[in-house]
């Protein structure tokens, strides 16, 4: 009953986000038509910036999967990349789904395998950002001390998940899912540390990650004309990392927009202003993640098939 009712909450949580999102777009439309009048140099960095920032996800799959001897093909990991992208854009974990039974059932990486080096990576993503956040806020709050709430905050989770990746087994609780999976992710990410190769390779790739989202959402900015510091976008972008671990929402379309307006009105910005910023760059990103889903296609269809013959 219980499971029930928290599948309700989530799903009436997300659906209402999305509605008052949808009715924000609708109201400053107009907005949007800005970007028919950005110069094609713009259009093309933050085009280029969205493609990294996916490449480097697939970049990063590549890695952890060598560390189980996989050699994935060119096309596997830019691939599952961008479905990957496309799909976790709509629900979360989908995405994430799809590659781990991909990787099961072409490569005989084992769910759980998968499963806890990719809980690592969200850590260490976790640590990486907050550091980013809480040097960004740190900066700004000389200026701006409204801020401080914020920067404590960045402060409080940077050192309560360090502590936790380092004793993760005086936190397991068998009873609590949630708990018991971040602490088995927090022993592989001990794990990963121990392999120093594979750390340097895992840590450089997600610290350019966090600093290509950042410069990706100036970009987005002047598309429509936003004149937003780039220090703000990077606080912007690692508040919006944090969004995805509100265990009660199915997806973060609304969610990181409207966290980012309410955020971009605190720093001076204006709420409108932060919430088309965000929408732009989720566009951007969206459109080029479907252009990938139509050019790798058949690994869709390859890990749907696979699953249908386990059924059979």
């Amino acid at each position: 009953m219980s499971s029930n009712l928290a599948k309700w909450a989530k799903g009436l949580t997300t659906t209402i986000i999305v509605l008052v999102s949808l009715y924000f777009f609708y109201k400053f439309r107009e907005d949007f038509y800005l970007i028919s009048t950005v110069s094609p140099a713009i259009f093309l960095a933050l085009s280029l910036l969205v493609i990294l920032s996916i490449t480097l996800n697939g970049i990063k799959l590549n890695h952890i999967t060598q560390s189980f001897n996989i050699k994935l093909r060119l096309k596997e990991w830019i691939g599952l990349a961008f479905i990957s992208s496309c799909l976790n854009g709509f629900v979360y974990k989908s995405g994430s789904m799809l590659t781990s039974n991909y990787l099961k059932r072409k490569h005989g990486l084992p769910y759980t395998s998968f499963i806890g080096a990719m809980g690592a990576d969200h850590l260490m993503m976790i640590l990486i950002n907050a550091l980013v956040g809480l040097s960004a806020s740190i900066y700004v709050l000389i200026s701006l001390p409204e801020i401080f709430p914020l920067t404590g905050l960045f402060l409080v989770l940077l050192i309560a998940f360090s502590y936790f990746i380092r004793k993760p087994h005086a936190f397991s609780r068998k009873e609590n899912y949630l708990l018991d999976a971040l602490c088995r992710a927090a022993q592989t990410l001990n794990d990963i540390l121990q392999n120093k190769h594979l750390f340097q390779k895992l840590f450089v790739n997600n610290i350019i990650v966090v600093l290509v989202m950042g410069l990706r959402l100036f970009i987005a900015c002047k598309t429509i004309g936003l004149d937003f510091k780039l220090l703000h976008c990077y606080l912007f972008t690692t508040v919006s990392a944090f969004i995805r671990l509100i265990p009660i929402l199915q997806s973060d379309i609304g969610s990181r927009e409207l966290a980012v307006g309410f955020l971009s009105e605190t720093l001076g910005s204006g709420f409108t202003q932060g919430v088309l910023a965000t929408a732009v760059d989720r566009i951007i990103e969206m459109a080029w993640a479907l252009m990938g889903v139509t050019i790798f296609k058949n690994l869709l269809f390859d890990a749907r098939q696979d699953a249908k013959l386990d059924n059979v």
